[in-house]
């Protein structure tokens, strides 16, 4: 199983549903028995003020960690990265841990 995104919003749903619990930063899927290794990140949704994404993070997904590498700044729901903002998603990556 690959490692995959949860937001934030949806982990919140899934642990007041009883479809997942949280230990620290494990995550068990308790219907699959699957447990992750949640790393907090952000899902690059649009471009704000402009149609050219000039750095490709449309789409894609970046660590916390990713994005102090980067250099780039988090404030609420956007990310500056350079000259241009983006509206993001938080969430966590979920890395799968073996069984």
């Amino acid at each position: 199983m690959s490692s995959l995104f949860i937001s934030v919003e949806r982990l919140d749903s899934w642990t007041e549903e009883g479809r997942a619990t949280l230990e620290g930063d494990r995550m068990t899927l308790t219907e699959l028995g699957r447990a992750f290794m949640m790393k907090p990140a952000v899902a690059f949704q649009t471009v704000t003020g402009t149609d050219h994404d000039p750095y490709d993070l449309l789409g894609r997904v970046k660590s916390k960690a990713a994005l102090d590498e980067l250099g780039a700044e988090q404030f609420g729901n956007s990310v500056i990265y350079n000259d241009t903002a983006y509206e993001v998603i938080d969430g966590f990556i979920g890395e799968p841990l073996t069984p």
